[in-house]
Protein backbone atom coordinates (compact mmCIF):
# COMPACT_ATOMS: atom_id res chain seq x y z
CA UNK A 1 0.00 0.00 0.00
CA UNK A 2 1.06 3.85 -0.64
CA UNK A 3 2.27 5.91 1.91
CA UNK A 4 -0.34 9.00 2.80
CA UNK A 5 1.30 11.56 1.25
CA UNK A 6 0.55 13.10 4.22
CA UNK A 7 3.45 11.53 6.50
CA UNK A 8 6.69 12.00 6.85
CA UNK A 9 9.71 9.55 7.71
CA UNK A 10 12.91 10.09 9.68
CA UNK A 11 14.28 10.44 6.50
CA UNK A 12 12.26 13.28 5.16
CA UNK A 13 13.37 15.13 8.51
CA UNK A 14 16.57 14.30 8.36
CA UNK A 15 16.78 16.24 4.85
CA UNK A 16 13.96 18.48 4.75
CA UNK A 17 13.64 19.87 7.79
CA UNK A 18 14.18 23.87 8.39
CA UNK A 19 15.27 23.42 11.77
CA UNK A 20 19.49 22.26 11.56
CA UNK A 21 19.48 20.46 14.89
CA UNK A 22 16.03 18.44 14.05
CA UNK A 23 17.68 17.22 10.71
CA UNK A 24 21.21 16.47 12.74
CA UNK A 25 19.52 14.30 15.13
CA UNK A 26 17.03 12.76 12.88
CA UNK A 27 20.26 11.92 10.65
CA UNK A 28 21.62 10.34 13.78
CA UNK A 29 18.81 8.45 14.19
CA UNK A 30 18.78 7.15 11.61
CA UNK A 31 22.41 5.89 11.71
CA UNK A 32 21.90 4.73 14.98
CA UNK A 33 19.30 2.64 13.06
CA UNK A 34 16.42 3.85 15.73
CA UNK A 35 13.12 1.77 14.63
CA UNK A 36 11.29 4.75 13.94
CA UNK A 37 13.35 5.41 10.19
CA UNK A 38 10.79 2.69 9.33
CA UNK A 39 7.46 4.51 10.12
CA UNK A 40 5.76 6.43 8.53
CA UNK A 41 4.79 9.58 10.52
CA UNK A 42 1.63 11.62 10.65
CA UNK A 43 1.48 14.96 11.98
CA UNK A 44 -2.11 15.67 14.04
CA UNK A 45 -2.20 18.12 16.97
CA UNK A 46 -4.17 15.43 19.84
CA UNK A 47 -3.33 13.25 22.14
CA UNK A 48 -5.27 10.59 21.76
CA UNK A 49 -6.69 9.37 18.08
CA UNK A 50 -9.63 7.27 17.61
CA UNK A 51 -10.05 5.25 15.30
CA UNK A 52 -12.21 1.51 13.71
CA UNK A 53 -11.50 -1.27 12.16
CA UNK A 54 -13.85 -4.33 11.13
CA UNK A 55 -12.71 -7.41 11.90
CA UNK A 56 -15.25 -9.59 10.17
CA UNK A 57 -18.08 -7.41 10.80
CA UNK A 58 -18.62 -6.38 7.43
CA UNK A 59 -22.00 -5.03 5.63
CA UNK A 60 -23.94 -7.95 4.09
CA UNK A 61 -24.35 -7.57 0.33
CA UNK A 62 -27.63 -7.75 -1.52
CA UNK A 63 -28.32 -9.32 -4.88
CA UNK A 64 -32.09 -8.03 -6.17
CA UNK A 65 -34.11 -8.50 -8.78
CA UNK A 66 -35.46 -6.08 -11.06
CA UNK A 67 -38.04 -3.17 -9.61
CA UNK A 68 -37.57 -4.83 -6.03
CA UNK A 69 -36.09 -1.87 -3.64
CA UNK A 70 -32.62 -2.23 -2.09
CA UNK A 71 -31.97 -3.50 1.29
CA UNK A 72 -30.22 -1.35 3.68
CA UNK A 73 -26.92 -2.60 5.25
CA UNK A 74 -24.12 -1.71 7.40
CA UNK A 75 -20.98 -2.80 9.13
CA UNK A 76 -19.84 -2.87 12.99
CA UNK A 77 -16.70 -1.31 12.92
CA UNK A 78 -14.62 -2.37 15.89
CA UNK A 79 -13.72 0.97 17.79
CA UNK A 80 -9.88 1.93 19.31
CA UNK A 81 -7.71 4.48 20.34
CA UNK A 82 -3.75 5.24 20.98
CA UNK A 83 -2.23 7.79 22.61
CA UNK A 84 0.73 9.94 22.48
CA UNK A 85 3.97 8.91 24.51
CA UNK A 86 6.03 11.75 25.79
CA UNK A 87 9.88 12.09 25.14
CA UNK A 88 11.41 14.71 26.88
CA UNK A 89 15.11 15.56 27.93
CA UNK A 90 17.66 17.95 29.20
CA UNK A 91 21.03 17.76 28.02
CA UNK A 92 22.87 20.03 30.22
CA UNK A 93 26.84 20.75 30.01
CA UNK A 94 28.84 23.00 32.63
CA UNK A 95 30.14 26.39 30.51
CA UNK A 96 33.30 25.51 31.73
CA UNK A 97 33.70 22.14 29.53
CA UNK A 98 32.12 24.05 26.55
CA UNK A 99 34.59 26.69 26.71
CA UNK A 100 37.15 24.87 27.70
CA UNK A 101 39.49 25.34 25.14
CA UNK A 102 41.54 21.92 25.14
CA UNK A 103 38.40 20.22 24.43
CA UNK A 104 38.85 18.29 20.93
CA UNK A 105 35.61 17.64 21.14
CA UNK A 106 31.86 19.52 21.13
CA UNK A 107 30.97 18.16 24.66
CA UNK A 108 27.62 19.45 23.97
CA UNK A 109 27.57 17.72 20.67
CA UNK A 110 29.12 14.74 22.13
CA UNK A 111 26.41 14.17 25.04
CA UNK A 112 23.43 14.74 22.39
CA UNK A 113 25.32 11.99 20.60
CA UNK A 114 25.31 9.84 23.22
CA UNK A 115 21.19 10.68 24.17
CA UNK A 116 20.21 9.81 20.83
CA UNK A 117 22.26 6.39 20.97
CA UNK A 118 20.42 5.85 23.96
CA UNK A 119 17.29 6.85 22.75
CA UNK A 120 17.36 4.50 19.51
CA UNK A 121 18.68 1.68 22.24
CA UNK A 122 15.66 2.18 24.35
CA UNK A 123 12.73 2.93 21.76
CA UNK A 124 14.07 -0.45 19.39
CA UNK A 125 13.47 -2.04 22.78
CA UNK A 126 10.41 -0.53 23.70
CA UNK A 127 8.74 -1.55 20.06
CA UNK A 128 9.31 -5.17 20.89
CA UNK A 129 9.21 -5.83 24.08
CA UNK A 130 7.20 -3.22 25.91
CA UNK A 131 4.10 -3.49 28.15
CA UNK A 132 2.37 -1.82 30.50
CA UNK A 133 2.33 -4.56 32.93
CA UNK A 134 5.72 -5.40 33.84
CA UNK A 135 6.98 -2.45 31.20
CA UNK A 136 7.00 1.61 31.09
CA UNK A 137 3.79 2.71 31.26
CA UNK A 138 4.90 5.58 30.02
CA UNK A 139 5.92 4.22 26.42
CA UNK A 140 4.27 2.72 23.49
CA UNK A 141 3.14 -0.61 24.02
CA UNK A 142 5.42 -3.14 22.23
CA UNK A 143 4.68 -5.60 19.04
CA UNK A 144 4.79 -8.74 20.79
CA UNK A 145 2.07 -7.76 23.84
CA UNK A 146 0.04 -6.62 20.58
CA UNK A 147 0.46 -9.62 19.17
CA UNK A 148 0.20 -11.79 21.85
CA UNK A 149 -3.24 -9.59 22.94
CA UNK A 150 -4.75 -9.61 19.43
CA UNK A 151 -8.16 -9.30 20.65
CA UNK A 152 -7.10 -5.98 22.57
CA UNK A 153 -4.86 -4.40 19.46
CA UNK A 154 -6.26 -5.71 16.66
CA UNK A 155 -4.01 -8.77 15.61
CA UNK A 156 -5.90 -12.10 14.05
CA UNK A 157 -5.28 -15.29 15.65
CA UNK A 158 -3.70 -16.31 12.24
CA UNK A 159 -0.90 -13.46 12.40
CA UNK A 160 1.00 -15.87 15.01
CA UNK A 161 2.25 -18.46 12.96
CA UNK A 162 4.14 -21.50 14.81
CA UNK A 163 6.86 -23.24 12.72
CA UNK A 164 6.49 -26.17 14.61
CA UNK A 165 10.34 -25.81 15.92
CA UNK A 166 11.42 -25.94 12.36
CA UNK A 167 15.23 -26.53 12.72
CA UNK A 168 17.97 -24.69 10.98
CA UNK A 169 20.75 -24.79 12.72
CA UNK A 170 23.99 -25.16 10.10
CA UNK A 171 24.68 -28.72 9.84
CA UNK A 172 20.40 -29.40 9.36
CA UNK A 173 20.85 -26.77 6.37
CA UNK A 174 23.37 -28.48 4.38
CA UNK A 175 22.47 -32.36 5.08
CA UNK A 176 20.97 -33.31 1.91
CA UNK A 177 17.94 -35.56 4.33
CA UNK A 178 16.93 -32.24 5.86
CA UNK A 179 18.47 -29.29 3.29
CA UNK A 180 14.13 -28.90 2.81
CA UNK A 181 14.19 -27.17 6.18
CA UNK A 182 15.64 -23.75 4.48
CA UNK A 183 12.43 -24.66 1.80
CA UNK A 184 10.42 -24.57 4.49
CA UNK A 185 11.37 -21.32 6.05
CA UNK A 186 11.08 -19.83 2.85
CA UNK A 187 7.45 -20.48 2.40
CA UNK A 188 7.14 -19.52 6.27
CA UNK A 189 8.58 -16.32 5.41
CA UNK A 190 5.78 -16.11 2.65
CA UNK A 191 3.12 -16.83 5.35
CA UNK A 192 4.14 -14.30 7.33
CA UNK A 193 4.14 -11.42 4.47
CA UNK A 194 0.35 -12.98 3.60
CA UNK A 195 -0.41 -12.59 7.34
CA UNK A 196 0.35 -8.60 6.52
CA UNK A 197 -1.79 -8.38 3.89
CA UNK A 198 1.66 -8.40 1.05
CA UNK A 199 2.76 -10.98 -0.28
CA UNK A 200 5.10 -9.39 -2.50
CA UNK A 201 6.06 -7.78 0.87
CA UNK A 202 5.85 -4.12 -0.46
CA UNK A 203 5.75 -2.12 2.40
CA UNK A 204 6.49 -4.36 4.97
CA UNK A 205 10.24 -4.57 6.84
CA UNK A 206 11.04 -8.12 8.42
CA UNK A 207 12.78 -7.77 11.83
CA UNK A 208 14.85 -10.84 13.16
CA UNK A 209 18.33 -10.52 15.35
CA UNK A 210 21.57 -10.37 13.25
CA UNK A 211 21.99 -14.79 13.98
CA UNK A 212 18.26 -15.25 11.79
CA UNK A 213 19.59 -13.30 9.38
CA UNK A 214 22.58 -14.86 8.37
CA UNK A 215 20.58 -17.85 9.13
CA UNK A 216 18.14 -17.10 6.36
CA UNK A 217 20.51 -16.09 3.60
CA UNK A 218 22.51 -19.37 4.64
CA UNK A 219 19.38 -21.22 4.08
CA UNK A 220 18.81 -19.44 0.52
CA UNK A 221 22.59 -19.79 -0.20
CA UNK A 222 22.15 -23.96 0.63
CA UNK A 223 19.22 -23.93 -1.24
CA UNK A 224 21.44 -22.86 -4.47
CA UNK A 225 18.05 -20.26 -5.36
CA UNK A 226 20.39 -17.29 -4.38
CA UNK A 227 23.59 -15.57 -2.81
CA UNK A 228 21.16 -14.93 0.09
CA UNK A 229 19.20 -11.62 0.28
CA UNK A 230 18.28 -8.98 -2.61
CA UNK A 231 20.59 -5.86 -2.03
CA UNK A 232 18.76 -2.13 -2.38
CA UNK A 233 20.20 1.26 -1.47
CA UNK A 234 18.30 3.65 0.82
CA UNK A 235 18.34 7.82 0.16
CA UNK A 236 21.57 7.58 2.18
CA UNK A 237 23.25 5.36 -0.05
CA UNK A 238 23.40 2.83 2.76
CA UNK A 239 22.94 -0.72 2.16
CA UNK A 240 19.76 -2.79 2.64
CA UNK A 241 19.11 -6.36 2.53
CA UNK A 242 15.37 -7.25 1.03
CA UNK A 243 13.39 -10.66 0.71
CA UNK A 244 11.07 -10.22 -2.08
CA UNK A 245 9.79 -6.31 -1.68
CA UNK A 246 10.26 -6.38 2.29
CA UNK A 247 13.15 -5.00 3.71
CA UNK A 248 15.35 -6.56 6.55
CA UNK A 249 16.52 -4.93 9.58
CA UNK A 250 17.75 -6.45 12.77
CA UNK A 251 16.94 -4.10 15.54
CA UNK A 252 19.96 -4.48 17.11
CA UNK A 253 20.32 -4.85 21.03
CA UNK A 254 19.11 -3.41 24.20
CA UNK A 255 21.42 -0.48 25.84
CA UNK A 256 23.52 -3.03 27.62
CA UNK A 257 24.66 -3.37 24.37
CA UNK A 258 24.96 -7.25 25.05
CA UNK A 259 21.40 -8.57 25.42
CA UNK A 260 19.68 -8.83 21.85
CA UNK A 261 16.08 -7.01 21.54
CA UNK A 262 14.90 -9.87 19.31
CA UNK A 263 16.65 -13.23 21.38
CA UNK A 264 18.02 -16.41 20.62
CA UNK A 265 16.97 -17.85 23.59
CA UNK A 266 13.20 -18.54 23.46
CA UNK A 267 11.54 -21.27 23.98
CA UNK A 268 10.08 -23.58 21.16
CA UNK A 269 6.60 -22.17 22.12
CA UNK A 270 8.07 -18.57 21.58
CA UNK A 271 7.92 -17.20 25.18
CA UNK A 272 11.29 -16.74 26.91
CA UNK A 273 14.12 -19.24 27.37
CA UNK A 274 16.39 -20.07 28.33
CA UNK A 275 16.76 -22.33 25.16
CA UNK A 276 17.95 -22.16 21.33
CA UNK A 277 15.18 -20.72 19.47
CA UNK A 278 14.39 -17.59 17.79
CA UNK A 279 11.18 -15.37 16.02
CA UNK A 280 10.83 -12.95 13.02
CA UNK A 281 8.38 -10.15 12.90
CA UNK A 282 6.81 -8.58 9.95
CA UNK A 283 5.11 -4.98 9.46
CA UNK A 284 3.03 -3.42 7.28
CA UNK A 285 3.27 0.10 7.25
CA UNK A 286 1.18 2.37 5.83
CA UNK A 287 -1.66 4.54 6.17
CA UNK A 288 -4.01 2.06 6.30
CA UNK A 289 -2.26 -0.60 8.74
CA UNK A 290 0.60 0.49 11.18
CA UNK A 291 1.89 4.16 11.26
CA UNK A 292 2.90 6.87 13.58
CA UNK A 293 1.73 10.14 14.34
CA UNK A 294 3.29 13.29 16.40
CA UNK A 295 1.39 16.08 18.24
CA UNK A 296 3.74 18.27 16.22
CA UNK A 297 7.65 18.01 14.93
CA UNK A 298 10.42 16.94 17.49
CA UNK A 299 10.98 19.98 19.43
CA UNK A 300 15.17 20.16 19.50
CA UNK A 301 16.06 23.12 20.79
CA UNK A 302 19.49 25.01 21.71
CA UNK A 303 18.64 27.60 25.33
CA UNK A 304 22.00 28.42 25.46
CA UNK A 305 23.10 29.56 28.57
CA UNK A 306 21.08 29.33 31.69
CA UNK A 307 20.31 32.55 34.05
CA UNK A 308 22.54 30.62 36.65
CA UNK A 309 25.07 31.69 34.44
CA UNK A 310 26.55 28.17 34.71
CA UNK A 311 24.77 25.61 32.40
CA UNK A 312 24.25 25.22 28.72
CA UNK A 313 20.86 23.47 27.57
CA UNK A 314 19.65 21.70 25.15
CA UNK A 315 16.16 20.77 25.27
CA UNK A 316 14.71 18.10 23.57
CA UNK A 317 10.85 17.36 23.70
CA UNK A 318 8.38 14.71 21.38
CA UNK A 319 4.97 13.35 21.87
CA UNK A 320 4.26 10.33 19.41
CA UNK A 321 2.22 7.31 19.14
CA UNK A 322 1.61 4.44 16.85
CA UNK A 323 -1.58 3.05 15.48
CA UNK A 324 -2.56 0.17 13.80
CA UNK A 325 -5.44 0.45 11.37
CA UNK A 326 -6.01 -2.99 10.69
CA UNK A 327 -5.91 -6.47 11.84
CA UNK A 328 -3.49 -7.46 9.06
CA UNK A 329 -0.43 -4.85 9.89
CA UNK A 330 1.46 -7.17 12.41
CA UNK A 331 2.42 -10.89 12.54
CA UNK A 332 5.27 -13.08 14.32
CA UNK A 333 6.77 -16.23 13.06
CA UNK A 334 8.18 -18.39 16.12
CA UNK A 335 9.60 -21.60 17.15
CA UNK A 336 12.71 -21.40 14.45
CA UNK A 337 16.13 -23.20 16.22
CA UNK A 338 19.06 -21.87 15.61
CA UNK A 339 21.54 -24.04 17.63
Amino acid sequence: MAIDSNAYSLADYALNSNNPMVRAISYSLIEADNILQDIPILTQATMIANGVRFEGNLPTVNWSPLNAEGVTTKGTPTPYAEQVFVVRNYIDVDQLYVEDVNSIVDPRAAQTEAWMKAFSYDMNDRFFNNDHITGNANAPVGLKYRINNGSQFGVRPENIINSGGLDLTQATLITPATQQNGNKLLEFLDQLLWSVNSPTGAGVVLYMNEVARRRVAFAIRALGTGGGFDVSKDQFDRTIEMYKNAVVRDPGYKADQTTRIIPVTEASDGTAGPSTYTSIYAVNYSADHMHAWQFKEMQARDLGLLNNDVIYRTSINWAVGVMNNSTRSLARLFGLKMS
